[in-house]
């Protein structure tokens, strides 16, 4: 039986873990045409809720799009990727791509690469002067409600990494896409990202375009019963011989963070595939696997660090504190407020630590944690 823990990639059907509540919530949203904003930490799931969403919403009937900001580094590349995208779902076959694109969308151009296997790649390109690049992202922006009402479907469009806008000179941007959408009556959105600070910026900031514009959903880890279930029925299927509270070990050393749950659990069925036995000891050798396997790629990290970064990653590995700024904390590792201050802006803009909704900073990474402390 192959391994059905899978980490670091897109997940379906019976290996996709319990989000039946979130999809739930979200279908019903899109249902309704609404505006979500959906706030999500890294490695919680976030890209596998999504593409779930939208393989149920495809079946259901919508037109979907999906648009990762991550892969589109200038404002012209969100707006060729938009355009592929829409276009790809609205037309289907590669002879109506490559006709629509002029026709519909003027300042683009269709690009079509060839493929080893000898097949087509279908790509749009802009063409259009650069001062021209908002007027022609407003036109690609208006294509799936025209889309919509031709094809009589409804519409979704989901922008992950939605909180990465800023990089486009954001607050224009956010004007741009807002003068379109707010009136949109077939196309429903969810706007995803990341950087919880910033998403909430754009939605409770009354001098930033997205105000009130729609719900705030945080995607929160998924509850412990139904995770436990799901772990237990795989090893079961694999008649593994699981010890007493070994998947609840499994669960608070990847502390609740679904990618490093799938990664041990993957960890311990390879390392147990012949003697079908688990227990905890089965759990550290796991992870310590982990740490060694990452090793390299983490002492590259670590040499790309200052001193004071660094002495404050060993503080907050070994301590976890409740916060930084404690005087028991700053006393202890020796580090001045001003020095944390600024090492965490650092660290923060690196994705190496995460600020909480508590105040406390946990690591982006559990295994580069762990990898510090040892």
């Amino acid at each position: 039986m192959q391994n059905p823990f899978i980490y670091g990639g897109l997940v379906f059907g019976d290996h996709f873990a319990d989000r039946q509540t979130e999809l739930s919530d979200l279908a019903t949203e899109m249902s309704n045409m609404s505006k979500v904003f959906l706030v999500s930490p890294r490695r919680i799931g976030k890209t596998c809720l999504l593409k779930n969403l939208q393989k149920n919403l495809r079946e259901d009937g919508f037109l979907t799009v999906y648009i990762d900001l991550y892969k589109a580094p200038t404002l012209r590349h969100f707006t060729e990727q938009y355009a592929k995208a829409v276009v790809e779902v609205v037309e289907g076959k590669l002879e109506r791509m490559v006709k629509a694109v002029p026709r519909i969308l003027p300042g683009l151009r269709p690009k079509l690469d060839p493929n080893p296997d000898g097949t087509v790649s279908f790509s749009v390109e802009y063409i259009a002067r650069e001062k021209e690049v908002f007027q022609i992202l407003t036109e690609v922006l208006e294509y799936p409600e025209r889309a919509s009402i031709r094809k009589k479907k409804r519409f979704v469009v989901i922008i992950d990494e939605f909180s990465d806008i800023a990089k486009y000179d954001g607050t224009d941007v956010e004007k741009a896409i807002r003068a379109v959408v707010q009136f949109h009556q077939r196309v429903g959105y969810i706007f995803s990202g990341s950087k919880r600070s910033v998403i909430r910026d754009m939605v409770k900031d009354k001098r930033r375009a997205f105000y009130r514009m729609g719900r705030i959903m945080e995607l929160t880890p998924i509850r412990r019963d139904l995770f436990i279930a799901f772990i237990e029925s795989w090893f079961a299927r694999g008649e593994y011989d699981l010890s007493e509270n070994v998947v609840d070990l499994i669960l608070e050393k990847g502390r609740d963070i679904p990618y490093n749950i799938q990664r041990i659990a993957h960890n311990i069925w390879e390392k147990a595939s012949e003697s079908k036995k688990a227990g905890n000891a089965s759990v550290d050798k796991a992870i310590e696997t982990i740490v060694n396997q990452e090793s390299m790629n983490y002492e590259a990290l670590w040499d790309g660090l200052s001193q004071k970064q660094r002495e404050l990653l060993i503080g907050l590995a070994e301590d976890d504190p409740a916060t930084v700024f404690s005087k028991d904390f700053t006393e202890r590792w020796r580090l001045a407020v001003s020095s944390i201050q600024a090492s965490l802006r650092a660290l923060e803009n690196k994705g190496i630590v995460e600020k909480e909704k508590q105040g406390k900073y946990r690591f982006d990474d559990e295994f580069f944690r762990l990898w510090i402390a040892r």
